[in-house]
């Protein structure tokens, strides 16, 4: 079995499954998987039109991959004001290009942890940052996205119309036509930018929110195809 200092000192022999492997072999005590249950209880997820269910259910299932940017942007905000989401590079094996990828940091007891739902992994932060040699390109607080997520809600789509909007909405009216009207009843399709340093990240999803005292109570994502 490879532990940590295996991979500090020979992380370079070591395959992406042996990496995967030992992130996925270490201990988590069962409260904070009691305390993510808790705090993400309110957060559904409907994939296209194929899966939904709660993040965790489908992190288990692996019915996240590929939807790292909606996802951790999702679900950044039902965490403390100052956990945060990294984007940037991780780095699978030596012979095979960086995976660009975001995950959340959340802090629980004084230690900080990765969540992250999409290659579902659970783990201490520095044993993620030193298995996958990561190189961080942008942060975001849950307290940023919360507030952009809640401004974009709020805020009359005839006032913000990106080019990204006009193409979504153009491409899933000619796909799916009254079915599209009929599932986004109710939805608000964000607006992501192309900095990663936003707090919307090349996001396009479509939510439903119960807001109450402007604090977000629930939440329905639905993640849609990117073109």
């Amino acid at each position: 079995m490879f532990g940590i200092n295996e991979v500090l000192s020979n992380k370079k022999d070591l395959t992406k499954e042996e990496k995967f492997k030992i992130l996925n072999s270490k201990r988590i005590d069962p409260k904070i998987i009691e305390y993510l249950i808790n705090r993400l209880s309110d957060l559904y997820i409907e994939v296209l039109g194929d899966y939904q269910g709660t993040i965790l259910e489908l992190m288990s299932s692996g019915k996240l991959e590929g939807w790292c940017w909606q996802t951790t942007e999702s679900a950044i905000v039902f965490f403390n004001d100052d956990d945060y989401i990294e984007r940037g590079n991780l780095k699978f094996e030596e012979k095979t290009k960086k995976y660009y990828h975001s995950w959340i940091c959340f802090n629980f007891n004084g230690v900080e942890y990765v969540l992250d739902p999409c290659l579902n992994f659970l783990c201490k932060k520095d044993d993620y940052h030193k298995i996958f040699d990561i190189e961080v390109k942008g942060t975001v607080t849950a307290k940023m996205v919360r507030e952009e997520l809640i401004r974009q809600i709020q805020t009359p789509k005839e006032k913000e119309i990106s080019e990204f909007s006009k193409n979504f909405e153009n491409f899933w009216n000619n796909f799916l036509g009254d079915e599209y009207q009929e599932r986004k009843k109710g939805e608000v399709i964000v607006n992501g930018k192309e900095d990663v340093n936003t707090p919307l990240y090349r996001n396009g999803a479509g939510y439903k929110t119960e807001l109450h005292d402007g604090k977000i109570k629930k939440l329905t994502v639905h993640y849609y195809l990117g073109f």
